[in-house]
């Protein structure tokens, strides 16, 4: 059977050349005819070379009189030769391998299948590695080695779509005959013809599919732009829902059921499982933060040698399997214990070659068994001290320091706070000691933090290492007393609201300006010198300090912090810092020429002295006052 294959052409020479030069350059069983259709291009460079191939007898061309359209280009093709099915594809597209032939194989699977589409890299009914997004080809791939992981992946299977579209659209002539032409008369415009198309064929009951084992490369929008495609395209999709009234529940049904996602994810189990790189598995909880800036960094930084994969929490005792980049659409999803097996299977299929825990919270507790299961090394950073807190901060539920008291005292704590997984103080030490003694590294960001957790476990050699970060941006000195971050008790929200009390009592030069939110309501401004900043991304922190010209930046943690990512900012503003002697501040201010450190448990009266004498340049170690301590409740 003879198939005729339709590249109407307006613009963009390069993008045509690689699209017939794609066509033709590689062999197919089913015998085809190229027509290309040039709706009066305005480039004589690509009119010329369109007339070489044409003289070359490597293509059939059609020259429009003058710019009618897609529409009307492709229905002039359709036009030639009435006993042809036919494939449009758009002049931007790029195919590979015996592409056609699977396209071809899947029409002729029922006299009712009007149309057939690929999985495509922008546009169309399915995209890759996600669909609705313009993809790039991912890294070390091209257009012909991904199509041949979607042949091997998925062959022979299609399945059914409400309707296709985009850049390569296989139509079967009994269906073009029984439906007519493109027409895009009743959308304003061209955009949107296929789909136009394939409801009248359902309505007439043809079937679409989509070829699970094809992909075509698309670069999208040459002839209009990207931002006047989109604008047509919405104006479009309004037209078909006035003119079908169905075509709103069928689309939002396919965007709900995503019947695409299991064949996509296929390819990405092949492209991780063949990948050259090493495999890395990142167990964390689903909270952003600065672990998840961590990881993200380490994944960044190691990302020339190694994948890394994410397992974190889902709801109940299911669990996340993610690609952890952001241009991927890999995930997977599994119930603990039940599924373990299930995940250890897919696990060792990738050749996962090292996991790192970053911390449980949230996490089925089967998750520490993972690499004894698997059978490969491990590493456990302690972000905070999950190893020998259930509430993770050794906080009380004041939100303060709880001065790590003896087994009772933990025990009396699990009582009013219960942890997860209903273990016991002795039962949760136990199995995070069995993990950390088990690891190959366990890594402290500080020194404090691995000299509390050498308490517990005396066995345990952690290594120091501060996480890895861009150098920061330095911040010209200027006004304020400014807190960083998003602040809650244990943070210090209590002890900024009483000091901005005592500021406003006793009538100091102090104002106190919170750069973040937070997680109770506190008097602000003008019951108190006290203003809120509210949440900020990470990279615009230095802006905004430039922005807020502090005197002085603040840090009042009630717990003994393990690193605070927002303290390297405030190192590299150079303004003086007021910190607490707790946790990391005594270790990474000690060279800071600008510090005062006050005891974690001051007075509002001292925290001010202090940090009006920050502001005149005095370091001092501040004494621990003897006067009344804040209020906890």
């Amino acid at each position: 059977m003879m198939l005729d294959v339709i590249v109407p052409v307006y613009r963009g020479i390069e993008a045509v050349r690689r699209c017939i030069e794609s066509v033709l350059s590689f062999p197919q069983q089913a015998q085809y005819e190229l027509i290309v259709v040039d709706d009066a291009c305005p480039e004589p460079e690509l009119v010329r070379w369109l007339r070489e191939q044409r003289d070359r007898k490597r293509i059939t061309l059609l020259q429009q009189p003058g710019r009618h359209g897609f529409s009307a280009a492709v229905n002039r093709a359709f036009a030639l030769h009435w006993d042809r099915d036919a494939v449009v594809l758009h002049a931007d597209v790029e195919v590979a391998n015996d592409w056609l032939d699977r396209l071809a194989a899947h029409a002729g699977k029922g006299r009712d299948i009007g149309t057939v589409a690929p999985f495509a890299s922008y546009g169309g009914v399915a995209g890759y590695p996600r669909t609705g997004f313009r993809n790039a080809l991912p890294e070390g791939h091209t257009v012909a080695s991904l199509d041949i992981l979607f042949r091997r992946a998925n062959l022979g299977t299609s399945i059914a779509v409400p309707l296709t579209c985009g850049p390569c659209v296989y139509l079967r002539r009994e269906c073009v005959t029984a439906i007519g032409a493109f027409d895009g008369g009743p959308l304003g415009s061209d955009y949107g013809v296929e789909k136009d198309f394939c409801l009248r064929a359902s309505g007439a009951g043809f079937r679409h599919v989509l070829a699970t084992d094809v992909f075509v490369g698309h670069s999208g929008a040459v002839a209009f732009g990207i931002t006047a495609a989109e604008e047509l395209a919405a104006r479009a999709e309004k037209a078909l829902d006035k003119l079908f009234p169905q075509y709103p529940v069928l689309r939002a049904e396919f965007v709900k059921n995503d019947p695409a996602r299991p064949f996509q994810r296929q390819v990405d189990l092949l492209r991780l499982a063949e990948s050259p790189k090493h495999l890395l598995l990142f167990i964390a909880h689903a909270w952003g933060g600065g672990i998840r800036r961590h990881m993200t960094e380490l994944a960044a930084m190691a990302g020339d040698r190694c994948e890394v994969l994410l397992l974190e929490p889902a709801a109940g005792e299911t669990v996340q399997l993610s690609w952890a980049k952001d241009a991927e659409g890999f995930s997977a999803y599994f119930t603990l214990p039940d599924d373990s097996p299930a995940l250890v299977s897919l696990l060792r299929t990738l050749g996962v070659a090292r996991m790192h825990f970053h911390h449980v919270h949230g996490l089925p507790r089967a998750v520490l068994d993972l690499p004894g299961a698997v059978g490969v090394p491990y590493d456990c950073t302690l972000h905070d001290y999950y190893a020998i807190c259930p509430q993770y901060h050794l906080v009380t539920e004041h939100g303060r320091y709880c001065g790590e008291p003896d087994a009772m005292g933990c025990a009396a704590c699990l009582a009013r706070r219960p942890g997860q997984w209903g273990l016991d103080i002795g039962a949760w030490r136990g199995a995070f000691g069995r993990l950390l003694r088990g690891a190959e590294r366990v890594i402290a960001p500080s020194r404090d933090v691995a000299r509390r957790i050498a308490r517990y476990f005396p066995d345990v050699e952690a290594t120091i290492l501060g996480h890895p970060e861009e150098p920061m941006v330095a911040i010209p000195r200027i006004t304020r007393v400014v807190t960083l971050g998003n602040l809650s008790p244990e943070k210090g929200l209590r002890v900024i609201a009483a000091c901005a009390e005592d500021a406003r009592a006793r009538n100091l030069p102090l104002s106190f300006r919170v750069l973040g939110s937070t997680t109770e309501p506190v008097p602000i401004w003008p019951q108190a010198p006290l203003s809120i900043h509210g949440q900020y991304a990470d990279a615009e922190l230095p802006k905004i300090l430039g922005a807020e010209r502090p005197d002085v930046i603040w840090f009042p943690a009630q717990v003994p912090e393990t690193y605070s990512y927002t303290l390297s900012v405030a190192l590299a503003t150079g303004v003086p810092i007021v910190a607490a002697a707790l946790g990391v501040f005594p270790e990474r201010l000690a060279s800071h020429a600008d510090a005062i450190l006050v005891p974690w448990d001051a007075a509002p009266g001292a925290w001010n002295d202090a940090l009006l004498g920050a502001g005149l340049g005095d370091r001092v170690e501040a004494p621990r006052p003897a006067s009344a301590k804040l209020p906890v409740s």
